[in-house]
C-alpha cells in the first residue's frame, strides 16, 4: 500500500482525517486527539484561564507552532504525531498493540525523515522538547532523531479503558459526587478545601508539582479547565471531648474530601486525567464509587454532543449537564506500574489494561514540554 504522510493545516484538518479512518479515534489516540479536540473547541468555548506562570516560564520560541502529521498506507492511519506549542510532543497509534511491530514501526523512519524537513525541528531538532507515547513507538523515534535523549523515561504508565458501563453505584447516606458546573457556587473556603486535595494529589506524583501561594485560584481554574467532579461527606467536627459529634447536616455542613477530574474528550472518547482521595477517607470505597459513577455517567448516562466537523461546534452546546462532554463509546485513563491499589480499583470497575507501557522522554539539556 502507498505511504502517504500528511502535514495538516489545522486541528480541524486532523480531525477530519481521523475521521475518514475507521477506528483511528480510540482509546489507543486518546492521549493526543484530545488535546486537538480542545483546540478545536476553543474556536466556539471560551478559552480556560491559564494557570500562573512562574518567572521562569516567559515565552518560548516555539509558543505558537503547531504541526500536526498523520502516516497512513492506504487508507489506514497508522501514525499521529503532534506539537502544540511548548508543550510535550505526542506518538500515538490507532494499530492495536499486538500489531504495532509489524504495522507501525515501519513508519518512524519516513515520519523522523519529515519531520526534519519542516519547521521548527529543521533548524532546531532540540524543539521536540518531550514525547509521550507507547514506549516501543517512543524508543524507536527517537533512535533516530539528531539530538540525544535522556536514558530512562519519566513516569511509565499503563493505559487501561472501559466500554461496558458498570452498575449503578450506591453511595453511603449523605454521600454524594457532584460535577461542578458554576465555579461560582463554590464558597471561598470550599475553593481552599479543594486546592488542599490538589496539593495533596500532586505531592503523590513521581515529578512533584508546584500551585504557587493561592490555593483558592489555583482551584478555580482546574475546576473551569476540566469536568470537575467532587466527592462530599458529611463534616464531623470535633467535640469539646474530642471525640467527633454526630452530624447535623444542612448547608455547609458537608466537606470534599475527593476529587476527579476527566478531560481529553473527543467525538468517541474521553480521559479521567486525576484521581485522589484524602488519606483520612482513604480504603472507605470512594475512589471505586467515583470512577464507577463517573464511567457510567459517560458510557449510558449522558446524551450524545452534537459536534460535527463538517459544520463546527454549536455555540451552547458543548458543555452538556451530567458529564460536560456527553457520551462517549469508551473511556480511558492511565495509571503508574507500581500503584496497585489503584489498578485494584480500576480492575474492579471493570476497566483493562491494554497490556503496553507509556511513558514521556526528555531530550538531553532541553526543557521538558509541559
Amino acid at each position: 500500500m502507498a505511504l502517504r504522510i500528511v502535514v495538516h493545516s489545522s486541528p480541524l484538518d486532523l480531525l477530519r482525517a481521523v475521521e475518514r479512518s475507521p477506528g483511528a479515534d480510540s482509546v489507543l489516540t486518546n492521549h493526543c486527539l484530545g488535546f486537538v479536540f480542545a483546540r478545536w473547541l476553543e474556536t466556539c468555548s471560551p478559552r480556560a484561564p491559564r494557570l500562573e506562570k512562574g518567572s521562569n516560564e516567559a515565552d518560548k520560541p516555539d509558543e505558537d507552532v503547531e504541526v500536526l502529521v498523520t502516516v497512513s498506507e492506504g487508507d489506514d492511519l497508522r501514525l499521529i504525531f503532534t506539537k502544540l506549542g511548548r508543550a510535550q510532543c505526542e506518538l500515538v497509534s490507532p494499530v492495536a498493540p499486538a500489531d504495532v511491530l509489524d504495522l507501525a514501526l515501519p513508519l518512524l523512519a519516513p515520519l523522523v525523515d519529515h519531520l526534519l524537513a519542516l519547521e521548527p525541528f529543521s533548524t532546531s531538532p532540540a524543539l521536540l522538547r518531550t514525547l509521550y507515547g507507547p514506549l516501543l513507538l517512543v524508543d524507536a523515534f527517537l533512535a533516530r532523531w539528531p539530538h540525544p535523549r535522556k536514558a530512562e523515561p519519566n513516569s511509565p504508565r499503563l493505559p487501561a479503558s472501559i466500554r461496558s458501563a458498570p452498575q449503578r453505584v450506591a453511595f453511603p447516606p449523605e454521600h454524594s459526587l457532584v460535577r461542578i458546573r458554576d465555579v461560582e457556587t463554590l464558597s471561598r473556603a470550599e475553593l481552599g478545601a479543594i486546592g488542599q486535595l490538589l496539593v495533596a494529589f500532586y505531592s503523590t506524583l513521581s515529578t512533584p508539582r508546584s500551585v504557587g501561594d493561592d490555593l483558592v485560584q489555583h482551584a478555580r481554574a482546574m475546576v473551569v479547565r476540566g469536568a470537575f467532579w467532587v466527592y462530599y461527606v458529611p463534616r464531623r467536627p470535633v467535640g469539646v471531648s474530642g471525640c467527633a459529634a454526630e452530624p447535623q447536616l444542612g448547608r455547609g455542613e458537608l466537606e470534599p474530601v475527593a476529587f476527579l477530574q476527566t478531560g481529553r474528550p473527543t467525538l468517541r472518547t474521553c480521559a479521567i486525567r486525576m484521581v485522589y482521595v484524602s488519606p483520612s477517607h482513604q480504603r472507605q470505597g470512594i475512589a471505586q464509587r467515583m470512577v464507577s459513577a463517573v464511567a457510567r455517567a459517560h458510557l449510558v448516562e449522558a446524551p450524545r454532543l452534537a459536534f460535527d466537523l463538517a459544520h463546527g461546534p454549536r455555540v451552547g452546546e458543548t458543555d452538556e449537564p451530567t458529564t460536560r462532554f456527553g457520551r462517549k463509546d469508551e473511556v480511558c485513563l492511565s495509571v503508574e506500574p507500581g500503584n496497585t491499589s489503584a489498578r485494584r480499583v480500576y480492575a474492579k470497575v471493570g476497566f483493562e489494561e491494554s497490556g503496553d507501557v507509556w511513558a514521556d522522554v526528555d531530550l538531553e539539556g532541553v526543557e521538558p514540554g509541559l
